[in-house]
C-alpha cells in the first residue's frame, strides 16, 4: 500500500512537472524518429523522478524511525517529582499565612501556624485542683509529723526521768531489804542461841519446859523473819533491775508508764503519718506527670506551627491567613525536589528488556541538556497518581505499552529550575540494554 502510495505521487509530480502531447508544441513537421526520441527522453525524466522523490521519502522514514531500530527510547516521558501532602494536625485558624505556590522552602522551614481558641482545659484544670489539693493534705501531714515527733521527744524526756527516778528508789528498797535481812539473821542467830541454852537448862532441870518450848518457837519466828527478809531482799532487786530495763512491775500500768504509753501511741500514729506522706508524695508525682502530659497535648492543640518535612517547592497552598481549619485537612502540597524521577512509556516489547537497574540517558528536549539516569520500576500496567503521589501526571498506557520509573542519579542538577523542571518533556534512551535473561521474563510474565 505505501509502494503504490509513493507511485501515485510520483506520477503525479511528473505529470505536473513534464506537459502532456497535446500541450507540447507540435513542429511544423515531425518525423516518426524524433518522435520516439522525445518519448525515450520524457520516460527517463519521469523515472529519474521517481527515484529522487523515493529516495527522499526513504531518508525521511530512516531519519524517523532508525533511532528505534538502533536503541531503545521514548518521547512520551516527563520529568517528574513525588509529593508530600501537609495536613492540619488541629483544628483551628491560620494566623500566619503559607508561602506563595512557588517559593523554595528548605528543609524545616516554617510553613504556617494554626491556633486554637477553644481548645478543651477541662481535664488540666481538673488535674491542677487535685494536685493543689494533694499538695495541702502531704504538707498537713508532714506537719502532724512534725508536732509527733516534737511531743514524743518531750514524752520520751518524761520517761528517762521517771525511769531514773523508779531505780533509784527501788535500789534504795532493796538496800533496806537488804538491811532487814540482816537484822533478821542476827534475831535468828540470836533465838537459836537463847534456844540452845533453855535446852541446857532443861537438861539439868534448872528451866521447864514452858521456857524450852517457848525458847523454840523465838528460834522459829526469827527463822521465818529471816526468810521472809531474804525473798524481800530478792524482790527489791530484781524490781531495780527491771526499772533499769525499762519494766515497771510495781506500778498498777502494765509494766509501761504513762509517758511511754503516750509514746508507743504517738509511735503508731508517727507510722501512719509517714505511711500516708509516702502515699501523698508519689501521688503528687504522678499528678505532676499527668498534668504535665495534659499540658503538652492542650498547648499541642491549641498551636501547631507547621514544618517543611524536605526542601522543596510549595505547590497548591490550599488557605490563607485567617482560614478555617479542620483536623486532617490539606493544607499546602510540597514538590519533594530531593529526588527526580522519569516517567516515560514504552512499547511492551521492551517489558523483559526495562528491568531496574538498567541505565538511561534522559535529555530535556527545550534545553538539549543531558543527565545520567536509573530504572527502578517497571509497570505494565499505570499505577493511580493519587497512591503514586507525583507532581506531574503518569503517562496514558496503550494496550501494549508499559511505563517505566527513572530516577535521576543527580537531582540537585535541576535545583534552580522553576519547580525543578517537574512537567518538563524529555526524551530517554537506553544504549546497551540486553535481553533480560529468562529467569526475568518469567517474573514479568507472573507480575
Amino acid at each position: 500500500m505505501a509502494q503504490t502510495g509513493l507511485t501515485l505521487v510520483a506520477d503525479t509530480e511528473i505529470a505536473r512537472l513534464v506537459p502532456s502531447p497535446a500541450e507540447q508544441p507540435r513542429p511544423a513537421t515531425v518525423s516518426p524518429m524524433s518522435k520516439t526520441l522525445w518519448h525515450r527522453i520524457a520516460a527517463r525524466r519521469g523515472q529519474a523522478l521517481r527515484i529522487a522523490i523515493g529516495l527522499s521519502l526513504a531518508g525521511a522514514g530512516a531519519a524517523l524511525y532508525a533511532p528505534d531500530l538502533l536503541y531503545t527510547s521514548s518521547t512520551e516521558a516527563v520529568l517528574n517529582a513525588r509529593t508530600i501532602e501537609i495536613a492540619a494536625p488541629i483544628e483551628g485558624r491560620v494566623t500566619a499565612a503559607p508561602p506563595v505556590e512557588g517559593t523554595k522552602v528548605a528543609a524545616g522551614a516554617a510553613l504556617m501556624t494554626i491556633e486554637n481558641a477553644v481548645v478543651d482545659r477541662g481535664r488540666l484544670g481538673e488535674l491542677e485542683a487535685t494536685r493543689t489539693r494533694t499538695a495541702a493534705e502531704l504538707a498537713g501531714a508532714k506537719q502532724l509529723i512534725q508536732s509527733l515527733r516534737t511531743q514524743m521527744a518531750s514524752l520520751e524526756e518524761q520517761a528517762a526521768a521517771y525511769r531514773r527516778d523508779v531505780v533509784a528508789r527501788l535500789d534504795l528498797a532493796a538496800r533496806e531489804a537488804a538491811a532487814d535481812l540482816a537484822a533478821a539473821e542476827a534475831g535468828a542467830a540470836e533465838a537459836d542461841n537463847t534456844l540452845s541454852r533453855k535446852r541446857t537448862l532443861a537438861a539439868s532441870g534448872w528451866a521447864s519446859a514452858a521456857d524450852l518450848d517457848q525458847a523454840d518457837k523465838s528460834a522459829a519466828r526469827k527463822a521465818a523473819e529471816v526468810e521472809r527478809a531474804r525473798l524481800a531482799a530478792e524482790r527489791h532487786k530484781q524490781e531495780a533491775e527491771a526499772a533499769t530495763r525499762g519494766v515497771f512491775v510495781t506500778d498498777n500500768n502494765n509494766g509501761t508508764p504513762y509517758a511511754q504509753q503516750r509514746i508507743d501511741e504517738f509511735s503508731l500514729r508517727l507510722a501512719e503519718a509517714e505511711a500516708q506522706v509516702a502515699g501523698l508524695t508519689a501521688r503528687l508525682v504522678q499528678l505532676d506527670e499527668q498534668a504535665a502530659a495534659e499540658r503538652s497535648r492542650t498547648e499541642r492543640l491549641a498551636t501547631a506551627e507547621l514544618h517543611a518535612p524536605v526542601a522543596g517547592i510549595v505547590w497548591r497552598p490550599n488557605v490563607a491567613a485567617g482560614s478555617a481549619v479542620g483536623r486532617d485537612r490539606q493544607m499546602l502540597t510540597l514538590i519533594d525536589c530531593s529526588s527526580l524521577f522519569v516517567t516515560a512509556g514504552f512499547s511492551g516489547r521492551q517489558f523483559d528488556n526495562l528491568r531496574p537497574g538498567a541505565r538511561a540517558t534522559v535529555r530535556v528536549s527545550d534545553s538539549g541538556a543531558e543527565y545520567a539516569g536509573t530504572v527502578v520500576d517497571v509497570r505494565a500496567v499505570a499505577g493511580n497518581e493519587a497512591d503514586d503521589h507525583f507532581a506531574a501526571p503518569l503517562p496514558r498506557l496503550g494496550a501494549r505499552q508499559v511505563m517505566a520509573l527513572l530516577k535521576l542519579d543527580d537531582p540537585g542538577a535541576m535545583a534552580s529550575e522553576k519547580y525543578c523542571n517537574v512537567g518538563r518533556r524529555v526524551d530517554v534512551r537506553f544504549n546497551d540494554l540486553t535481553p533480560a535473561k529468562t529467569e526475568t521474563r518469567l517474573a514479568a510474565d507472573v507480575r
